[in-house]
């Protein structure tokens, strides 16, 4: 993604040979041969990455109230890591799709959301989780023909965040630092741009809203709440999520459902911190949905609830 103060992608970093060598190879590798050579790796990285594995196990015990060693939370993390493999070849595949093979590989329910956001003159902040196809959801909102920044955390190699960033910046995206850059989000809003973050990333800078999710108490990133405060701007969550086994739906091209939800506002009569919790929460609600409908594609690499201490029997 993004363009940093002094042109971070201007030099010979690697992240643009590897946009570069991603590019050039789409043509060999369509979706489906993409799709097929990543599942493997999907399984080998469940078997290799142990604690990002353990992770997943201890998050889908507590989603299906259930213990770390019960067959269904091993099925869904093992479906986890292959649907993730799944992402990663996403990500390299959609660089070379065109405007019309994005529109013809996606059926979109709520639309009409974004014209109603789009409608309050304030930009838009749109919301998703670490879940299904982020390219996907990047796309339908690139599509409408707004600018988007994003925010990166620092948690990938050097290599692999300048790729991410070299891939999102064609793609018409850009990146600021997730530290320090509430103000330069806050004016792309009222330049009517998009600000696009996602709920699930953790908190890092201690600015959190304790919400229940899946009737447990966790923390989720106040930063949303707090920028439709400020702006004015409506929140917009939505997420692509893959059809059955990532395979095109019978007699179409589409192997992607995307959802996108009504905008919430924030509500001036309460005070900023009633706002907050009460967005926060609803956020996290509407989150909980999607992951109880398509749990294996929800990315669940961390201890969502920090009460989760490791057992012995992951």
């Amino acid at each position: 993604m993004p363009r940093q103060d002094q042109g971070m992608l201007s030099g010979f970093l690697p992240g643009n040979w590897l946009y570069v060598l991603n590019r050039s190879a789409i043509p060999l590798f369509p979706l489906r041969v993409a799709h097929a050579i990543a599942r493997p790796w999907g399984d080998f990285a469940y078997a290799a990455w142990g604690s990002k594995a353990r992770a997943a196990r201890r998050n889908y015990a507590t989603i299906l109230a259930t213990t770390r060693d019960d067959p269904r939370v091993h099925r869904l993390a093992r479906r986890c890591f292959q649907h993730f493999a799944l992402y990663m070849a996403e990500m390299i595949d959609v660089q070379g799709w065109d405007t019309e093979t994005v529109l013809d590989s996606m059926e979109i329910e709520g639309e009409q959301h974004f014209a109603e956001a789009e409608g309050y003159g304030k930009g838009i902040i749109f919301v998703s989780g670490h879940m299904g196809s982020a390219e996907i959801a990047a796309a339908i909102v690139l599509l409408r023909g707004y600018k988007v920044t994003s925010v990166i955390e620092g948690r990938y190699p050097g290599f692999v965040s300048d790729w991410i960033q070299a891939c999102r910046k064609r793609m018409g995206v850009t990146l600021l630092p997730a530290s320090r850059s509430g103000m330069s989000l806050v004016r792309k809003l009222r330049q009517r741009e998009i600000v696009a973050l996602v709920i699930d990333a953790g908190v890092s800078g201690g600015d959190g809203i304790a919400v229940n999710f899946f009737g447990r108490k966790t923390i989720f990133p106040a930063g949303p709440a707090r920028l439709a405060r400020l702006s004015g701007a409506p929140i917009v969550f939505g997420v692509a999520v893959r059809g059955p086994g990532g395979k095109p739906q019978p007699g179409t091209s589409r192997r992607f459902q995307v959802y996108v939800e009504p905008p919430i506002l924030s509500d001036r009569a309460l005070s900023g911190e009633e706002d907050a919790q009460r967005i926060t929460q609803q956020i996290a609600l509407t989150f909980e949905r999607y992951v109880q409908r398509y749990p294996d594609q929800w990315y669940v690499f961390r201890d969502v609830w920090p009460n989760l201490a490791p057992g012995t029997n992951d």
